[in-house]
């Protein structure tokens, strides 16, 4: 039976207040895998996107002056098939904690595409992965690798004991970075960005909102006597509790997970981030079922109303080629044409076009969201 000893659990407990600071997607991989190796003992740690069905990899690792091998993202790509790891995680959905060991003895390993043309001229004979995420086309995962010995078994227990921590903070790196690009590609204020963020202190005070904080407030927790600098109750008793994990020194907290209200087929769903001495409350509304054929009415073409689907869904053009297969540039054409069939001039008022028509909202209800 497997124990994590009480320093490992000190450090673990530092290791997530600094987790859960607010950084976008590309700052939290760098800190996670440069974090990990502090806890569990690792060559090179690395960040993954890979896909055994579609033979793609590519990743991030940890040290900056790691070896490699030229081409080495394509040949891990092109053997992706043979990784035991990802096509058990395809295979099955099952997110945790895995060695190439648990699968496949160090003989049959060393008998692979895989081992003879990238882990062997790397010298990583030994590996283990924790998956974060698996999307429409990869599987997102943390790797550790070593060249000596295998992983043990408190490794991995430990490292399963922090992914479901990643995982909330990988979600909420995705809406940071949703709303830093929204933010580069508008180049407005505040009072015109159609996100909902609030700064808000820990004993309940709303330091600032984004209008669309105050609105989605005011419908998902209509209280009476509420005062606008305050926090509703519910709120504000969420967020002490989220301050109190936190600040817990004495063991592992449990994953930050949202707070999330429904109401009339949706959802309000609110994520918590720190900086230093901010807070931050990240508000998400889902429950709208966005599928080219709502679109049919306006006139669109297939393809121009797949894309404008995917647009209020919030994806952005290089995540919608992906998707369809096509360049970010096609994309770009084909939202222009769109754009003046509507009438609009950006991918902004097209999304608030959709969201606030009172058909799309019939639509979406009758649909049973």
């Amino acid at each position: 039976m497997s124990s994590i000893s009480h320093r490992d659990i000190r450090k673990c407990s530092a290791f997530l207040r600094e987790l859960y600071t607010l950084r976008n997607w590309d700052d939290l991989t760098t800190h996670v895998i440069g974090s990990i190796p502090t806890l569990i003992a690792t060559d090179i740690c690395s960040y993954n996107d890979m896909s055994g069905h579609r033979r793609f990899a590519a990743y991030r690792g940890w040290p900056n002056n790691h070896p490699t091998i030229p081409d080495a993202q394509a040949i891990l790509g092109r053997y992706a098939h043979q990784h035991p790891i990802i096509t058990h995680v395809e295979r099955t959905k099952d997110l945790g904690t895995r060695k190439i060991t648990d699968f496949l003895s160090q003989r049959q390993f060393r008998n692979t595409d895989l081992y003879n043309e990238f882990y062997r001229p790397l010298q990583l004979p030994y590996n283990m992965g924790a998956s974060i995420a698996i999307t429409r086309n990869s599987v997102l995962a943390i790797g550790l690798n070593r060249v000596k010995r295998d992983f043990a078994d408190d490794d991995i227990v430990l490292l399963d004991l922090l992914r479901p921590h990643l995982v909330q903070a990988y979600a909420n790196a995705y809406c940071v970075s949703t709303i830093q690009e929204q933010i580069a590609a508008l180049s407005q204020t505040i009072e015109g960005l159609d996100h909902a963020v609030m700064g808000v202190s820990p004993d309940g005070r709303i330091l600032w909102a984004t209008p669309q904080a105050t609105r989605y407030l005011s419908e998902y927790m209509v209280d009476g006597r509420h005062r606008p600098d305050r926090m509703p109750t519910l709120l504000r008793e969420w967020v002490k509790r989220q301050e109190s994990v936190l600040d817990n020194g004495s063991g592992l907290p449990a994953p930050l997970t949202p707070l999330v209200i429904r109401k009339n087929h949706r959802s309000l769903s609110i994520r918590y981030v720190r900086k230093g001495s901010q807070r931050f409350l990240l508000l998400e509304q889902q429950g709208f079922d966005i599928t080219p054929a709502t679109l049919a009415s306006l006139g669109l073409s297939r393809r121009e109303s797949e894309i404008l689907s995917w647009v209020v869904q919030g994806k952005t053009n290089p995540e919608i080629g992906t998707i369809l297969g096509i360049s970010p540039r096609t994309v770009q054409k084909h939202l222009e044409r769109v754009y003046s069939r509507l009438g609009v001039e950006n991918r902004h008022a097209a999304t608030r076009m959709m969201l606030d028509s009172g058909s799309w909202q019939e639509q979406t209800s009758k649909s049973g969201f």
